[in-house]
């Protein structure tokens, strides 16, 4: 893209356009990636971003989680969780959704995983 770049900034965004169609980026994009090679940047990836590394989806948290909180007290509340893990709202449902795999049905934290045995028995009683 850097030699691209160096041609007339017209020329860049049509050639992106042309490459991209539908998901080329925005001229302002395009605009932003001349500038950024024009001052010196070799590449166009991202460059790593200074902040806050997430640290409420750690290892840790999912373990005790699943083995302390679900396992033993199944009547447990998001607001529960969140304090006593001392992490966000949105974590807490991440956590529980996409790592756990469970979801809360009639107050209780159900495994989301259907064994074989069970599927079988839903499909013969939704057969009937």
């Amino acid at each position: 893209m850097k030699f691209v770049a160096i041609q007339a900034n017209k020329k860049f965004i049509t050639r992106l356009r042309l490459g991209y169609h539908d998901e080329a980026p925005s001229l302002a994009t395009g605009y932003n990636w001349i500038n950024e090679f024009k001052h010196g940047r070799t590449n166009s990836t991202d460059n790593l971003r200074e902040g806050r590394p997430s640290t409420a989806t750690t290892k840790e948290n999912i373990d005790m989680l699943c083995d302390f909180m679900i396992k033993t007290d199944k009547r447990l509340t998001y607001q529960h969780i969140r304090t006593s893990l001392g992490i966000g709202m949105s974590q807490v449902h991440k956590i529980l959704h996409e790592h756990l795999a469970v979801r809360k049905l009639f107050t209780r934290w159900i495994p989301h995983n259907l064994t074989e045995a069970q599927i079988l028995r839903r499909i013969i009683w939704c057969a009937k």
